[in-house]
């Protein structure tokens, strides 16, 4: 069956890619608890790698995150820095 890669699935790809190469195949495989040689058979045409770009692209998995959490010592840090905004310091 021939699906049409979008340029994200492409982009997701490469970044799986270099992973496995800047981490190293033998590690990757250590790592998943496979022989080194199934992660060459992943990244061949049509592999493992591409089919999990494609379900990452699908699911949105890559788009950025857009909440932001601050906690604890954080969130009082921040508070604190901000309380001047909300009091103004009068003269």
């Amino acid at each position: 069956m021939d699906y049409a890669i979008s340029r994200n699935v492409r982009a997701i790809e490469a970044r799986i890619r270099k992973g496995i190469i800047l981490t190293t195949p033998k590690q990757v495989a250590k790592a998943v608890g496979v022989h080194e040689s199934q992660i060459t058979r992943w990244q061949a045409e049509n592999g493992f790698v591409e089919k999990a770009a494609r379900l990452l692209d699908a699911i949105g998995f890559d788009a950025p995150i857009q909440d932001v959490i601050i906690q604890g010592d954080e969130a009082r840090a921040l508070i604190q820095m901000l309380e001047h905004i909300r009091y103004p310091k009068r003269k």
